[in-house]
């Protein structure tokens, strides 16, 4: 009865719209927190965490057996188990979300997004977009667009070039997209719930290059000691100490972290995408774990030094005493972090949550006394700067202000514009510069772009006379502006940067007219970055695949197959990667994309195939030209049944490539010994002069000839034989036949 269903339900046009995506679609899912899809579930699986689920959902697969099952949406419980659905909540589908739902509850709802790819659609993640019904934030709409459906929003805001669609508010009534700048975390005194068919979306796609914004900004910890989000286990991993922690927050790709907890004893990392703001109502103390958030800071922190890994300690419900030193209404905790940084005597801050009012002190608690205060939290500096930059937002243009703490002498200058904008000073703890806009002045170079004015810093620390005369010590500031100021003077933002960050690099697109060749490299890494011809068996390598032409979205691999260099007795090819996925993730993982080194890379564990110690490794690449680059594929693990997904794709064998792909193999050679060897003398392996294998080089080793040379070479050295063999006879017999000399 399963396949006739199936077929049924496929067949329908409005369950295909739910189930099924076309071809220029990408499928994708909507979160929503705190809801949960009523009635009987299909399957119920505890797949492990959501991003399991998503994957099983995403490809209509059943978690228990494999077998194909349509699923339209599915509940999680926030811990590891997963109820899926063949209907969704109208008005998608035909069924109703549950009235009074749990904290721990929340829906996901497959959608379609159309004209864009895998990627861009963050399918690598559980959900794409976070929806929060009948809300709408206001004050921040940066572009309004008029489309034909809610995904048609979506896609305009995962699309969008000319600033960071943080947040999407959508009207079905009258179909208006709003695209805002800013999200319910960045400004929670601006979300507003409303009774219009309105619906709110967080962008869950952002990354750690944009997730501060189209400004850039930095990231900094705030610890709580003590303390855990309830209920809520996302990602765990174990570590062995906090920073690499942090790091694995930093760095994940499946999660957006929004926090971590680390406990000291067990060791134990969690990386969440939930956080105090989503938590409110669960979160709590407990022993032997610690949380922390990540947060963005429009401040320089190249020269804070901080004693911990996180900047600041957050305690809540308290508050110290003292001189309040500076102070901010109207703001939100990472706008009072920003102050601190940018102050140079800040020791600790005090928020008033309800209030939105940043107090900055120049004493910790050491110094001065602390009191219960249910609405404030305080927030001990971990850091001390020497050095501090910001940027005031004025009708004259952009005052930007560097504070020392000790005398400073050199100069402050527009990058490539010292002659014209620069202000040098001597024995001097502040200095200040003023960049007017380019209609006023192009003296300081100053440009506006998406909305901003925007100007590059040069201050000069590396002591070098002339102070024109840049160098990488000196610091690069890339300073900006709401290009809409009012007569009101306001903060901008500051973000220490380089020449080459200031530029317009960014990731490289493969055009669809690019003239063959499209080239590739193939290269062996340690995991410090750095080529390598030999390793030891077990050792961690990274596969690197790299292109001038193609950026990582451009490329995916088919095929990878291991095969023995030299050696003795019988070798067969050893396949590693087949129709885009890894046959043993444990020795080979998933191809990843990495958009910071512009590569394709696979974690390996070195190994090597008996009878040589020299390992050669034949990849097929596949690149697809356009902006949308490859898609990704999914792909399933034999050994625990878990879906994961990988940047590779099914060889087509017979069918040719679509127009502007193309594809090319590749090879590389690794030397691989075992503990105790030596690569010196190895009477296995071919001699390091010939690691690097190609059909032009074996031909130099290998000699060939016809058949009839080969018969009479054999036949003119059988006669030569035999010539030295009737020589031989002949001096024999005459050496025998001549007398001997009798002695006398």
């Amino acid at each position: 009865m399963g396949v006739p269903l199936l077929l049924l339900l496929l067949s329908s046009p409005f369950v295909e719209a739910v189930f099924d995506c076309a071809p220029h679609e990408t499928t994708a899912f909507i979160r929503s927190p705190r809801t949960r899809l009523a009635g009987t579930p299909v399957v119920v699986s505890t797949a492990g965490h959501d991003l399991t689920c998503a994957q099983y959902c995403r490809n209509n697969i059943e978690p228990t057996t494999g077998a194909q099952r349509v699923c339209a949406s599915f509940n999680f419980d926030g811990r590891e188990t997963c109820y899926f659905f063949d209907d969704a909540a109208a008005p998608a589908g035909t069924a109703q979300l549950a009235g009074n739902p749990s904290a721990n509850n929340f829906y996901y709802e497959k959608t379609c997004l159309p004209g864009v790819s895998a990627h861009e659609a963050c399918t690598y993640r559980s959900f794409s977009f976070e929806k929060t019904r009948n809300t709408t934030l206001e004050g921040f709409v940066r572009k309004s667009l008029q489309v034909g459906s809610h995904e048609q929003c979506l896609s305009a805001c995962l699309k969008e070039t000319e600033f960071v669609c943080r947040s999407v508010n959508y009207n079905y009534d009258s179909y208006l997209c709003e695209m805002n700048t800013e999200d319910r975390r960045s400004k929670p005194t601006h979300l507003r719930r409303i009774n219009e068919n309105t619906d709110y979306f967080d962008n869950n796609c952002l990354t750690r290059q944009n997730r501060c914004g189209s400004s850039g900004g930095n990231l900094v910890f705030v610890k709580t000691t003590n303390f855990e989000i309830h209920f809520y286990d996302h990602t765990q991993s174990v570590e062995a100490q906090e920073s690499f922690c942090l790091q694995k927050c930093l760095d994940s790709l499946n999660t957006f972290c929004r926090s971590v907890e680390f406990s000291p004893t067990e060791k134990n990392c969690i990386v969440s995408d939930e956080d105090t703001f989503s938590r409110a109502d669960q979160q709590g103390q407990v022993q032997a774990k610690d949380y922390y958030e990540p947060i963005c800071v429009a401040a320089d922190l190249s020269s804070s030094t901080c004693r911990q890994q996180a900047a600041f300690e957050r305690f809540i419900g308290s508050s110290i005493e003292g001189e309040v030193i500076a102070s901010a209404q109207g703001v939100t905790i990472s706008d009072c972090i920003s102050l601190c940084f940018q102050n140079l005597n800040c020791k600790s801050i005090n928020y008033d949550r309800t209030a939105s009012t940043c107090y900055i002190y120049a004493v910790g608690r050491a110094d001065a006394n602390m009191k219960a205060n249910p609405s404030t939290d305080y927030y001990e500096f971990n850091c001390e700067s020497q050095f501090g930059g910001m940027a005031l937002c004025t009708n004259e243009g952009i005052r930007f202000i560097v504070n020392t703490k000790e005398p400073y002498t050199g100069a402050i200058y527009a990058a490539e514009r010292f002659s014209t904008c620069s202000q040098v000073v001597e024995n001097a703890k502040q200095i200040s510069i003023t960049f007017p806009p380019p209609t006023v002045s192009t003296d300081c170079g100053t440009v506006i772009r998406d909305g901003k004015m925007e100007a590059l810093v040069v201050v000069s620390l590396d002591g070098v006379l002339p102070h024109q005369v840049t160098t990488e010590w000196d610091r690069f500031y890339r300073v900006s502006c709401d290009v809409s100021m009012d007569k009101m003077v306001k903060e901008g933002s500051v973000v220490v940067t380089t020449l080459y960050e200031a530029g317009t690099a960014g990731t490289q697109v493969l055009d669809v007219a690019t003239p063959p060749p499209v080239t590739a490299q193939l290269t062996f890494l340690n995991q410090l970055e750095e080529p390598l011809e030999k390793a030891s068996i077990g050792d961690p390598l990274i596969l690197s695949v790299t292109s001038e032409q193609a950026g990582p979205h451009n490329m995916m691999v088919t095929e990878c197959v291991a095969t023995r260099v030299g050696g003795f007795g019988d070798s067969a090819p050893f396949t590693l990667i087949e129709n885009g996925c890894p046959r043993y993730p444990a020795l080979v993982g998933p191809i990843e994309q990495d958009f910071e080194k512009n590569r394709l890379k696979s974690d390996v564990r070195a190994f090597r195939l008996d009878g040589s110690y020299d390992v050669q490794i034949m990849c097929t690449v596949m690149f697809c030209a356009g902006p949308n680059g490859c898609p990704v594929s999914n792909c399933l693990d034999s050994g625990t049944n878990e879906l994961f997904s990988s940047h590779g794709r099914k060889k087509r064998s017979t069918s040719p490539l679509p127009e502007g792909d193309t594809q090319e193999t590749l090879s590389a050679v690794i030397r691989v010994l075992a503990e105790g060897e030596d690569s010196s003398d190895l009477s296995l392996s071919l001699s390091p002069s010939n690691h690097s294998l190609s059909p032009s080089s074996l031909s130099h080793q290998l000699v060939c000839m016809s058949e009839a040379w080969f018969i009479s070479s054999v036949v003119s050295l059988s006669l030569l034989c035999l010539l030295l063999s009737s020589l031989i006879v002949v001096w024999g017999l005459h050496s025998m036949a001549s007398p001997k000399q009798l002695p006398q």
